[in-house]
């Protein structure tokens, strides 16, 4: 990426809430991952392209609280730094990589008060929009109409899927056809970028004893994990295969005690990651061989472009993204269900040059997620909406 324009545009970048260390207890993806690894790479690619970013100065004691309030805690302090910024030194854009972090509609109130207008770009991961988004129902119930706020008040919105969008449409229009088509107007799919750069640095030519295949996703009822631990239960008498849980699944989460009770009848088949550190996690990505989603929600499916990266056959439901992300390809799709699931798998296992075959196919199609070209389409998205900008193409 050459940069874009010798006038360099001040951004202030707004992150969302991020645990280095999984093991502290982080419960959300974006946490421990896509938050960290997508957002490194966009604010790379962003000052590679000329742009001057500058990031709230978050500092909070946290000692003697659970992550829950931790995360809260960071959520207001972020806020008054936003404040600061806008105070001392409105940038030209602010950009929201988690809208559902930091709410819009407080940060332009806040621009408002202050007699600014600063154009707001932000990310929407998911929403309440989506009626398989299970996880927002569940943790904040009866929000939806400030989802659609913080939808309203963008100037920009960042997609990461063509099927976010439709879901969107189509929700959003049966409640307000008008309000649908102007977010709509304001909506661009830019995809998420994977960290090329530190997966790469994780590279390891190690392999597992066995053929091994990674369930990488959250413990969360949409990604349904009791039913790939039920399909697993039937194959590991039967192969010589392994499978890797990435996450931790405690008791009474979803999966946790099907989960349990799997390791404790195969103990040599069963690895149990228990939110394992980013490089940790990408070593193994690279060792194993399989990854199978079981999720019935999907809006991009980060993990699963991780697997197709590191070269791994993915199984995968034919639904949300999914199809997107693997261009329809019928080897890896299957009906949501434990018949197709096992059906696919078990033919994998049986035919190794066939599954290799497939991921060298998967990995090619990853091109389009890696950071030159996704944040390319971000800076273009930006400087769309920040006056006096010169269009930028991205070839």
């Amino acid at each position: 990426m050459a940069p874009m324009n010798p006038k360099r545009r001040r951004l202030l970048y707004l992150d969302g809430y991020t645990v280095p260390d999984p093991r502290t207890g982080a419960p959300s993806s974006d946490a421990i991952g896509y938050g960290i690894t997508a957002s490194t790479a966009i604010r790379d690619g962003l000052v590679t392209l000329g742009f001057e970013l500058s990031q709230p100065r978050v500092a909070i004691s946290t000692t003697g609280h659970e992550d829950r309030t931790r995360r809260l805690f960071w959520i207001l302090s972020n806020y008054r730094d936003v404040l600061n910024a806008l105070v001392e030194d409105s940038p030209d854009v602010i950009f929201s990589f988690h809208i559902f972090s930091s709410f819009p509609v407080e940060i332009r109130r806040m621009a408002l008060d202050l007699g600014l207008s600063v154009p707001i770009v932000g990310y929407t991961h998911g929403s309440h929009w989506d009626p398989t988004d299970a996880f927002r129902f569940q943790v904040y119930p009866g929000m939806e109409l400030l989802d659609l706020a913080n939808l309203h008040v963008l100037d920009r919105i960042l997609l990461a899927s063509e099927y976010m969008r439709a879901t969107l449409w189509d929700n959003i229009s049966a409640f307000n056809v008008s309000l649908a088509r102007q977010l709509d107007a304001k909506a661009v799919v830019v995809g998420l970028p994977l960290d090329v750069k530190r997966i790469d640095a994780c590279r390891t030519d190690l392999r597992l004893p066995l053929t091994t295949v990674v369930f990488n996703h959250a413990p969360v009822s949409s990604k349904n994990p009791d039913l790939f631990t039920r399909v697993l239960a039937r194959v590991l008498p039967r192969y010589d295969v392994a499978v890797l849980f990435t996450r931790y699944f405690a008791p009474g989460q979803p999966g946790g005690e099907t989960i349990s009770a799997l390791a404790h009848r195969f103990p040599e088949q069963v690895m149990l990651g228990g939110d394992m550190p980013l490089d940790e996690y990408y070593q193994a990505l690279w060792a194993a061989d399989l990854q199978v989603s079981t999720a019935s929600h999907e809006s991009l499916g980060v993990s699963t472009l991780e697997a197709m990266y590191t070269d791994n056959c993915c199984i995968l439901p034919r639904l949300g993204s999914y199809p997107e992300i693997c261009n329809g390809n019928p080897d890896v799709l299957y009906e949501l269900g434990e018949a197709q699931l096992e059906e696919k798998l078990c033919y994998f296992l049986q035919h190794p040059d066939r599954r290799r075959a497939v991921a060298a196919k998967l990995k090619c199609m990853t091109a389009r997620y890696h950071p030159e070209t996704v944040v390319a389409d971000i800076a273009a998205a930006i400087l769309g909406v920040v006056p006096g900008s010169p269009t930028y193409v991205h070839n």
